[in-house]
């Protein structure tokens, strides 16, 4: 089975458990701590998805990089510890810090790696899709769980429109008295 394929029934398997999720355990989306339950159900459905001994999915297993320790929220591999698929979550939009993390994880191991965030407030779900130059950002519907591209950003790209998105708005100065009183003096009513 070549690399594209996997990616595909893996892709699925994710779509189809935060379909069960959303259908079955919706009660976690209103719960405080909800990393940790949401992480695991997702888990769960994602194994039984996959409906193979061949593949496991852990959370929060650590994977030793060259440089740095990763811990994706989901990590499905084979038992001799090849990972096949990241995942990486959030509750609401991933930041700069988390984007960049996933995107190091799949340069480096080569994997399968996507992100996605729950945005409570919206009727979809957004992901993240890290490939080798560029993040796919998708939207999938709660509704009937359609799929649409968003757009394709290059790896640069990506990085900027994060520092677009804190831009911070000036406070508007107040005029001081003193600044108010030289054009007071030249009214010759007023200087008398």
């Amino acid at each position: 089975m070549s690399n594209r394929e996997t990616e595909i029934i893996l892709f699925d398997a994710f779509s189809q458990a935060l379909k069960k999720l959303c259908r079955d355990d919706f009660v976690l989306f209103s719960t405080q701590k909800k990393k940790g339950p949401i992480t695991h159900r997702i888990a769960m459905y994602i194994e039984s998805e996959l409906n193979s001994s061949a593949y496991l999915c852990d959370t929060q297993f650590q994977i030793r990089g060259e440089k740095q320790t990763y811990t994706p929220d989901m990590i499905i591999h084979d038992r001799k510890g090849n990972e096949a698929m990241a995942i990486y979550w959030q509750d609401g939009y991933l930041s700069g810090r988390e984007k960049e993390e996933a995107r190091d994880f799949h340069k480096e191991k080569k994997c399968f790696t996507i992100a996605f965030s729950l945005l409570p407030d919206k009727d979809y779900f957004l992901i993240y899709r890290f490939a080798e130059n560029y993040t796919d950002y998708l939207h999938i519907s709660r509704e009937d769980f359609s799929e649409e591209v968003l757009k394709r950003c290059s790896s640069d790209e990506d990085i900027l429109s994060d520092q677009l998105l804190f831009k911070l708005e000036k406070k508007r100065q107040r005029k001081r008295k003193a600044e108010s009183l030289p054009a007071a003096a030249e009214d010759p009513a007023l200087s008398e």
